[in-house]
This record gives C-alpha cells, sequence and structure tokens, in this order.
C-alpha cells in the first residue's frame, strides 16, 4: 500500500494546458436521473410556499380585524291590546315562543274583545266592526288586516240622519263644506234636518245632482259654475267615459260636478216662540237652535225695551243685508267690545254648528238680536241684560274670513234688514 504522504503532484507549468492535474469523469445522463433532479425542484416549491404562507400571515397580522355587526331583532307584527299576534310562518317553518309578551296599545287606538279574537280565528272570513272608523277583516293569508274606513273615496254614499245631526255636523264629520251637503240634498235639509233623513255625502267638495230634461253635460256643468265640461265628463266620480260635451245625460240619472257651486245658502237653525198663555204678564217662551251647544232651550222672555243703540260704533261697515245674507257685517279688531242693541234676555250663549261660531242671542219680546263670530262671551243664559252693555269680544270664530261682527234683527223666525231699525249700522 503507498503511503499517501509519498504521492507528489507535478509542479504546474503555466504555460503548460490548463487542464486538471486529476482527471475528472463525466457523470452519465443515467446516473442524474436516479432521483437527485427532483429532491432539488421540491425543496423549491417548499422554499416558495413557505415564502408565500410567510406573506399571508404577516398580512393577516397587518390588516385589523373587522367591526362585529349587531343584528338587529325583527319588528314584531302589530298587535292590540290583550292580543298577542304570532307572526306568520311558512309551512315548513317551526317556531316556539316561550313566554309571550303582549304590546300595549296607546291610548286612545282600538282595542279588541275575547269575543273579537274567537272569531278572528275562525275558519271563515269575517268583517268585524271595531269602532266607527275601524275594521278587522280576516282572510286566509293575513289573519289581522286592519282597513280604515276614511281612506279617500270614489263615490257618493248615503248617511241616515240621527238626533242632534246638522248639517254643519255632518259636513264636519266627512271634511266636507255645509254648503256641498246643502246643494247635493233636498233643499229643506238646510232648513230643517229630521232624524231619519237620508243624507247623500259626496266624496269631495262639489254638487251631486240627480239630472232632469234636456240639458246637455256642458250644460250641466256651466249651471254650477264649471267651464270645462270635461271636468265632468272625466271625473272618477263618474260614469262618463267616451261622452262628449253636448251629449244629453239619461234624465232621471246622477251626476257629480266636483268644484261645482249653487245658489247661496241662507242658514237657519230655527227658532221656537210660544205667545201662548197671558203673554202681557208672563211674555214669551222663545228657544233658539234647539240642540245646539250654546242653546238655553226654553227662555222666559219678558220683552225687551225700546231703545236701539248700535252694537258696534267703533267698527266699520262691510257687508249688507240681502236675501242671502240675513245681517249686517262690521269690521273691528278681536276682542273690541260688543254692545247689546236693546234690553233684554238671553237665550243662546256659545257654540253654534249653522256657522255663527261663538254666538250670542237675546230675546226682546217678539224680537231677538244675533251677535256672530265672537272670540268672547261675557254673559250667560236666562240673564237680563240692559241695552247697551258689553256682551262679548269681536272675533272670527265659525263661518268667518276676518275678525267682524255679524249682527241680525229677527222678529220671531224672519229676518229683518237692521238698516231700517238701525240706520249707523250700516254707515
Amino acid at each position: 500500500m503507498v503511503d499517501p504522504k509519498h504521492i507528489h503532484e507535478p509542479p504546474i507549468d503555466p504555460l503548460a494546458d490548463t487542464n486538471p492535474s486529476m482527471t475528472v469523469r463525466k457523470v452519465p445522463m443515467d446516473v442524474v436521473s436516479d432521483g437527485s433532479g427532483w429532491r432539488r425542484t421540491v425543496g423549491l416549491l417548499s422554499l416558495i410556499g413557505a415564502a408565500i404562507l410567510t406573506l399571508a400571515t404577516t398580512v393577516l397580522l397587518l390588516v385589523p380585524a373587522p367591526t362585529p355587526i349587531a343584528l338587529q331583532p325583527t319588528a314584531l307584527p302589530p298587535t292590540v291590546e290583550g292580543l298577542v299576534v304570532e307572526p306568520t310562518l311558512l309551512p315548513t317553518a317551526t317556531l316556539v315562543l316561550a313566554t309571550p309578551v303582549p304590546v300595549i296599545v296607546p291610548e286612545g287606538q282600538p282595542t279588541i274583545s275575547p269575543d273579537m279574537v274567537q272569531a278572528l280565528l275562525q275558519a271563515a272570513p269575517q268583517n268585524l266592526m271595531v269602532s266607527d272608523s275601524l275594521v278587522v277583516q280576516r282572510d286566509n293569508y293575513n289573519p289581522f288586516t286592519f282597513i280604515r274606513q276614511d281612506r279617500p273615496r270614489s263615490e257618493t254614499i248615503q248617511y241616515v240622519a240621527t238626533d242632534g245631526d246638522t248639517i254643519y255636523t255632518i259636513a264636519e264629520r266627512f271634511k266636507l263644506t255645509p254648503e256641498t251637503i246643502g246643494w247635493s240634498n233636498n233643499r229643506r235639509y238646510t232648513l230643517v234636518l229630521r232624524p231619519g233623513d237620508v243624507v247623500n255625502i259626496p266624496p269631495v267638495d262639489g254638487v251631486y245632482l240627480q239630472v232632469v230634461g234636456t240639458k246637455t253635460i256642458a250644460e250641466w256643468a256651466a249651471e254650477y259654475k264649471v267651464t270645462d265640461p270635461y271636468v265632468v265628463i272625466d271625473s272618477e266620480y263618474n260614469d262618463l267615459s267616451g261622452a262628449q260635451p253636448t251629449d244629453v245625460p239619461p234624465s232621471g240619472s246622477y251626476i257629480f260636478i266636483p268644484g261645482g257651486q249653487g245658489e247661496d245658502i241662507t242658514w237657519n237653525p230655527g227658532v221656537t216662540v210660544d205667545s201662548s198663555g197671558d203673554t202681557a204678564r208672563q211674555g214669551f217662551v222663545t228657544g233658539f237652535a234647539p240642540g245646539d251647544p250654546g242653546s238655553c232651550g226654553n227662555v222666559q222672555n219678558p220683552g225687551g225695551g225700546a231703545a236701539w243703540i248700535n252694537p258696534l260704533p267703533n267698527g266699520s261697515y262691510v257687508r249688507g243685508f240681502s236675501n242671502l245674507h240675513t245681517g249686517v257685517d262690521r269690521a273691528a279688531a278681536v276682542g273690541t267690545g260688543v254692545r247689546a242693541a236693546n234690553s233684554g234676555v238671553v237665550i243662546f250663549a256659545g257654540w253654534n254648528s249653522w256657522g255663527y261660531g261663538n254666538l250670542i242671542v237675546l230675546a226682546h219680546g217678539p224680537f231677538l238680536t244675533l251677535y256672530g263670530h265672537l272670540s268672547s262671551i261675557a254673559v250667560g243664559c236666562g240673564q237680563n241684560v240692559p241695552a247697551g252693555s258689553i256682551i262679548g269680544g269681536v272675533g272670527s270664530t265659525g263661518n268667518s274670513s276676518g275678525p267682524h261682527l255679524h249682527f241680525e234683527i229677527r222678529y220671531g223666525q224672519s229676518p229683518q234688514d237692521p238698516c231700517a231699525t238701525l240706520p249707523d249700522v250700516c254707515f
């Protein structure tokens, strides 16, 4: 065996060939493919994967965590006091309520009695009246459907008058003007409305009438101060689609003229005078607008004096007496004192539903004086007041467009021209 220490490599000649002094044997390709190549590939991929994982981890650490979203509870369906309404479920859903909690309806809202609850849960559809303006209707899809009856109407309905009804109270109830009710019904209703009378109630202000004769649609519209006949023809409240202004509606049929205006109406609240017995000693028994809030009922009327005075000497004349205006209007500032035009007894003191607003009526034997639209009332029922005493203040209550005094003189139930008795009220 040769000792390695005795092996010497020949010195390198820099001018000689640069081949190494030891022979390096070339590795065949079949040796490279024995597995060493794929190991290098796997190692490279591992390094790449590690780099990607490190980068992703860094990004997750640097990005702030998302803010949690608070889920709001689903609102419960509307209920009424004493009644728990469970949500409508799909056929495949199951819901168990451990302890149902009733929802308290705010004060003033309609409630349902236990009998109504049982009726609502029956299979047959029903309509139940809860209040004057609310109906509970049950169907097979939604067992608690609330329908407001005060939604806009598209047709004229009929209302049966009851005790205490007047044209003004009915008009206020249905959000119409008193004139609309007057023009759309028997004119007697503007004078006397009796329990049981059937009153036409149009959907909006205008004139509802039964056409008679051979007038065309255009002529009917013009009669009630509507210049465009297509306002009538195209109205949703009439069945006149395709009609022409020159067409004549069938006699006896009904049409509605939206915004139409009829004649001026003189409103008469009604006066009762009982002159039976010894009137010279006992006087008259008089009442005004029975049933109204300010009515004093029948009051013994001892008569009045002969001296007449201007009830508002500081006012200014703005409107006189006519067949369509039963008194004299004198304007003045709100609160200006109104005086008794003659000595008499108070037979009405309070709110009047015929358009006078706050009203005072004094009886002077067979005569009456009326003081309308007042802002204040300083006398009471049955009180005897002397001529010239302050009984109230000028206002603009009731059917009024500005502060003024509406002053009337009546003999019994018949309005008289105040200018004939008190000329200075008309200047």
